[in-house]
């Protein structure tokens, strides 16, 4: 079976942000907007998708972040007319086919364009190289 997600399609996930899985949360509060950034096809014929956050909340100053363009929101079914970003501090990682939170059937918003994508695995390249990302395992959680 193929898989039905891509990167840079935006689909409605519950986020665990790192700080809530720090403080021992398992489970996000809401369904957020978030960005497939990979799709990893794992040795066992399984899926890992790794999903970064995209949020309203201006990012702190030193916080690695990319404002959403208008034209890419309305390519990925967000919100029009308001400020947001895809934070690139941390991403969530989940097992396509055992998540109890994604779904094969689940209707993905849209998706960024190819450029804007190339824009966001740009400026994760040294994060990840530096492992300055971190990463909430949701397939472990």
């Amino acid at each position: 079976m193929s898989d039905p997600y891509s990167t840079g399609d935006v689909l409605d996930y519950p986020y665990l942000w790192d700080w809530q899985y720090q403080r021992g949360e398992t489970e996000g509060r809401k369904d957020r907007p978030c960005c497939v950034t990979l799709v990893v096809p794992l040795k066992n014929g399984q899926t890992r998708l790794y999903l970064l956050p995209i949020t309203t909340t201006e990012p702190m100053k030193d916080e690695p972040a990319l404002e959403v363009p208008e034209i890419e929101a309305k390519r990925a079914g967000l919100d029009l007319g308001v400020r947001k970003w895809v934070m690139l501090s941390e991403w969530n990682a989940d097992l396509l086919d055992q998540s109890f939170y994604l779904d094969r059937r689940q209707e993905k918003r849209g998706s960024f364009s190819k450029p804007f994508l190339d824009k966001i695995l740009t400026a994760l390249r040294p994060l990840l190289a530096s492992r300055a990302l971190s990463t909430v395992r949701r397939d472990e959680v």
